[in-house]
């Protein structure tokens, strides 16, 4: 049994203090922790500012919600007009007015008169399916509309209807063998008696519309020299969607993409006013960079990023000073250039006038059930809710892949305009899961601007789906299971290395997080940048900073002023405080511990502390605690845990009554532990503590972390 003691120790220098301290410096309900082995195996179970287009005011319809998902959103949502909206939506729904009709196809891979075309009757067999690449099954209401339908907006080529309520989709039948038409006629389909949904083992099959399987095209590396000189460039219009605090990151990418010919029109997350401040001042004398004062609250999968996206658009092109552009690309705060962006410049204006979108890359019906399509989502209360089922419209290919796009003038004006295909297409995103993934692609294939893509979006993203598909820290903001990439670090940041940016080519990496590895950025500005736009022998140079306060931006916190009253004392200060200034988080380099500089003001002068925190214990000594042949090397914990790159958030690392308190232990398999699966951890309990008082015990199981780790959670006010 470990005991971690919660006493801490102080030290000071000058206006420079090393102040250790533990989790518990303002515990306002202090708990100690014990990790031991478990004795039993036992079980333990878009918001515009100023304005709110998901606000509705309408009264509550009077229809009777059933709906069990619909009737569990409306209960969850907080404020009376989410519920209200809510409610309204799930009546539309209801009542089978929430799906548009939507245009027949412009793309010329659409042929009409293909549409419901019929092949012929085949024998089918289990395991050697006719139509392999997909199946459907509706066992209430089948039929070639419901069949045609579904299969279409997969982009497969043959739908076949099959024992009543089987419908399958496929490219090719050019191995079937033809049987009696007879054969197909033994099943009538669900919901319909005037109508056969094929046979046993026999399956009736017909074309969807659609002419070919496209083979996307995919752009090809240009080095520097290669290809007749350039008579002119485009001009692109970087959008950057930022959200955090680590202003410092945000500003060595404006520096590595900066060119004085193209635009950079930045949008702050309606949440971060601190990051929009900081964006603001940099604005201030450069002409072609804009932050836009019409903010939106891009939450994770949320309709307000598409949203944000084409108001973007629409904006820029009123926008005097910008509104020639050629191009928007869009980029967040984690990413980052590994070529540099002349050569990205160069491959865009050869291929002006196509979109650069990135596909899933692989089976399209797969995608949509994985992207959740076949639900409606609603986005109120800073939220998406899932409502119910969606009966999708005829006549609508679906694809889509990335949210970071590329995006041709042409088709970013038509995706704005009035024209039926794109108005009807922004309603309907509106209740779609992470539509920015998905919008450009579908109007794209479903119009004239189908031949006009390259299937890549330009970008490398550090997908570990293991690792990424953790999806509790999303379970707050969305009723669904997303998956996000991890932050770049030593050990991956190979993955970006010269030769395979080109080969790809890809000009963009992301994520990238000063915070948790700053030598990964670096790697990629050598690379992206040259020497001498990098102040290489500067002292801050491997620095990493990410703001926690500032004054007149955020809500003093009652234990911020209590650490810096204790700090002032430290130093032996008599100096009353007046304020503080700033408070920001700090790492030297990517494996030291995070300081936290504290500015305040006091009676007499300005000062700045150095404060150094420890919430970690390690265990590397010659009494290491072992459990079942795993070593643990090091325990970690705070508050504002991410799952996936397993970190807490809460750099200053104070825990309240109101915080939900994580531990971290992270484990070493020894040469004598017995394979338990691919656990990188054994079963552990543990004690929550008050004094001799226990709380609360706990059982964790094994679990598998590319990073080693294991975790529980405990809601430090639970009673």
């Amino acid at each position: 049994m470990v005991i971690f003691g919660v006493n801490a120790t102080y030290r000071h220098a000058a206006f420079v203090i090393s102040l250790f301290f533990f989790l518990n410096v303002y515990l306002l309900y202090s708990a100690q922790n014990t990790v031991q082995n478990a004795s039993h195996s036992g079980d333990r179970d878009v918001n515009v500012a100023n304005h709110n287009p998901n606000s509705i005011e309408t009264p509550i319809p009077t229809c009777e919600i059933t709906d069990d998902l619909a009737k569990s959103a409306i209960s969850r949502a907080t404020s009376s007009s989410c519920k209200s909206k809510l409610h309204l939506e799930a009546c539309l729904l209801k009542n089978g007015t929430f799906t548009e009709t939507f245009p027949e196809s412009e793309c010329s891979n659409h042929e009409n008169h293909l549409i419901d075309q019929r092949i012929g009757c085949y024998s089918d067999k289990k395991d050697a399916r006719v139509l392999k690449e997909f199946e459907y099954k509706f066992p209430k209401s089948n039929g070639k509309s419901t069949c045609r339908k579904n299969c279409y907006k997969a982009g497969f080529l043959y739908y076949g209807l099959e024992f009543g309520q089987e419908c399958f989709c496929g490219n090719d039948v050019t191995n079937a063998t033809e049987t009696d038409d007879k054969d197909c006629q033994t099943y009538k389909c669900p919901g319909s008696e005037q109508e056969f949904c094929g046979g046993f083992n026999a399956i009736e099959i017909f074309r969807t519309g659609l002419k070919s399987k496209i083979h996307m095209m995919k752009p090809q590396y240009l080095a520097p020299g290669e290809g007749e000189p350039l008579k002119e460039s485009i001009k692109i219009l970087f959008l950057l969607q930022l959200n955090g605090r680590n202003e410092r990151q945000v500003k060595r990418f404006l520096k590595s993409i900066y060119l004085p010919h193209h635009y950079y029109y930045i949008h702050v997350d309606k949440r971060q006013n601190y990051m929009y401040s900081e964006m603001k001042k940099v604005a201030e004398n450069i002409p072609n960079i804009h932050v836009t004062d019409r903010r939106f609250s891009t939450i994770w999968g949320g309709a307000s990023l598409l949203q944000m996206f084409q108001q973007v658009i629409r904006d820029s092109l009123e926008m005097e000073q910008f509104k020639d552009w050629d191009y928007i690309f869009n980029f967040s705060e984690s990413d980052f250039p590994i070529l540099p962006i002349q050569d990205f410049e160069k491959l865009i204006t050869v291929h002006r006038g196509k979109s650069f979108l990135a596909s899933h890359g692989y089976n399209t019906g797969k995608f949509i059930q994985k992207q959740g399509f076949e639900w409606v989502f609603s986005e109120c209360d800073q939220r998406m809710f899932r409502i119910g089922k969606r009966e999708f419209p005829q006549n609508l290919r679906i694809d889509g892949g990335s949210d970071w796009v590329g995006i041709h003038r042409d088709l970013a004006e038509y995706s704005i305009s009035d024209d039926e295909l794109p108005k009807k297409l922004r309603k309907t995103f509106e209740s779609i899961l992470l539509p920015l993934e998905s919008f450009y692609h579908t109007l794209s294939f479903n119009s004239k601007f189908c031949d006009d893509l390259l299937m890549s979006n330009l970008r490398l993203t550090n997908w570990y789906r293991k690792q990424g598909c953790r999806c509790a820290s999303l379970k707050q903001i969305v009723d669904w299971c997303g998956c996000s990439p991890l932050v770049f670090r030593e050990e991956t940041k190979n993955k970006f290395e010269l030769q395979k940016a080109i080969s790809k080519p890809t000009y963009f990496a992301r994520k990238f997080d000063s915070m948790v590895d700053i030598e990964s950025i670096e790697s990629a500005e050598l690379q992206s940048m040259s020497p001498e736009k990098l102040r290489l022998d500067h002292p801050t140079y491997h620095f990493a900073f990410a703001n926690i306060f500032k004054n007149r931006i955020d809500e003093e916190k009652i234990h911020f002023r209590s650490l810096a009253n204790f700090a002032l004392k430290s130093i032996k200060s008599d100096d009353e405080l007046k304020k503080i200034v700033q408070i920001d988080a700090l790492r030297a380099h990517h494996n030291a511990q995070i300081e936290i500089v504290m500015k305040v003001k006091t009676s007499s002068a300005s000062v700045e502390f150095l404060i150094h925190r420890k919430t970690h214990v390690n265990f590397l000594t010659e009494s290491s605690l072992e459990v079942n042949g795993y070593q643990l090397k090091e325990m970690t914990y705070g508050t504002k845990f991410e799952w996936k790159e397993e970190i807490c958030r809460e750099y200053m690392g104070f825990v309240t009554d109101k915080d939900t308190l994580h531990t971290r232990l992270e484990w070493k398999p020894t040469e004598r532990v017995k394979k338990n699966g691919d656990k990188t951890s054994p079963e552990v309990e543990f004690n929550y503590r008050k004094g001799d008082e226990l709380i609360e015990k706990t059982v964790v199981k094994p679990y598998d972390s590319v990073f080693g780790g294991q975790f529980d959670s405990w809601n430090v006010g639970k009673k």
